[in-house]
Order: structure tokens, then sequence, then C-alpha cells
């Protein structure tokens, strides 16, 4: 099996972050300026019933957020992208990719959406730019995401990128008191059809 070009250059893809366009959606790096606009969403009861971070009680909790994400893509942790609606330019969640392991050609895929967006289509359409990307930048042979069982929405996102459900991971992730079970799904580069 092929494993295509490893020699991808890390520093080049997390120094150089490109901004994506998709039909509805701007994917760019984050800012100070976004705090408000993910304040929104990060203090939001209904997002926060399906996150596994805890609330953000204040303007504060989001640049704290907002500096991590900054100190993560300089470190070259996690590429995660701003999500702008572009019809009000405004930052409606985020898509990252993380976990990336080079020598095996996998990483994993998580997102999070403000409430007001939801069931519009726009997380698929960013988790199918963010997919694009790892394959075809990242040279990626297989990408993985999880969500807790109860998040229907979320596996329905997946399914739609094109992603197979893999399987359980029980009790898997220990969050608010709460071991929680979670749902796997994958797509392999073989499999993309986008």
């Amino acid at each position: 099996m092929e494993r295509g070009n490893l020699e991808v250059q890390v520093a080049d893809i997390f120094e150089d972050l490109p901004v994506i366009e998709t039909d509805r959606l701007l994917l760019r790096k984050m800012q100070m300026g976004d705090a408000s606009d993910v304040f929104e969403y990060a203090s939001d009861p209904k997002v926060l019933h399906y996150a596994i971070w805890p609330a953000h009680k204040s303007i504060e909790d989001s640049k704290l957020f907002i500096n991590s994400v900054m100190d993560k893509l300089r470190k070259y942790q996690v590429l995660r992208w701003g999500i702008v609606h572009k019809a009000d330019m405004k930052l409606i969640g985020t898509v990252a990719l993380f976990n990336w392991i080079r020598k095996q050609g996998c990483a994993e895929i998580g997102y999070a959406l403000s409430s007001k967006y939801w069931g519009c289509g726009y997380m698929t359409e960013a988790v199918v730019a963010a997919i694009a990307f790892g394959f075809d930048t990242m040279k990626l042979n297989r990408l993985h995401g999880k969500c807790k069982v109860s998040n229907l929405a979320s596996a329905r996102v997946m399914e739609k990128a094109g992603m197979e459900f893999d399987g359980l991971l029980r009790q898997h992730k220990f969050e608010k008191g709460l071991y929680h079970d979670l749902k796997v799904y994958s797509i392999l580069k073989s499999e993309l059809s986008l």
C-alpha cells in the first residue's frame, strides 16, 4: 500500500495555515478579535451539553482559549481553524486536526459550532474541507473523529462527510463527573469521494 509523500514539511503547514474557502464559509486562523464570537457559543448551554470542555464563564475564558489555540499552532500540535460564516463574517465555530502521527499517516478531527447555525449543513461543509486538507496537504492515510453516543448530530456530520462508523469506545472519556461512551468514525484516503 502506497504511503504517499511522508516528506511533507510540518513547519510549512503549521506556520502557513491557509485560509480555506467553501461555498458559505471561510476557515482561517483564529485571532484575539474572535473572543466575543467564541464566548457566544462556548457559554451556550446547548453547545455545552455535548462539549468536552468547560463552559466559558467570561470573555477572559475565550481569550485564554484563543491564546491556547495560537500556542498549539506555534508548537506544531493542533491545526485549528475558526469557521467564519461568509454572509455575516461572524465566527461561528472551529474545526481542528490534531493527534497527527506522521509515520502512521493518521490524525483526528474535532469541531464545535454555535447552536444558532445548527441544522444548516455548515459543520459538514467545514469538516469536508478539513478532511480534504488532511489528505491533500498533510498526506494522511486515515482520519478519525469521536463523539458522545448521545450526540446524534455530530455522528451525522461525520457520516455526511463520508466517514464510516468504526465502533464504540466504552466509558472512554471522563468529563463533568461522568464516564462517557464515544462513537468513533473514520475515513481512509482510498475512500475519499470529495
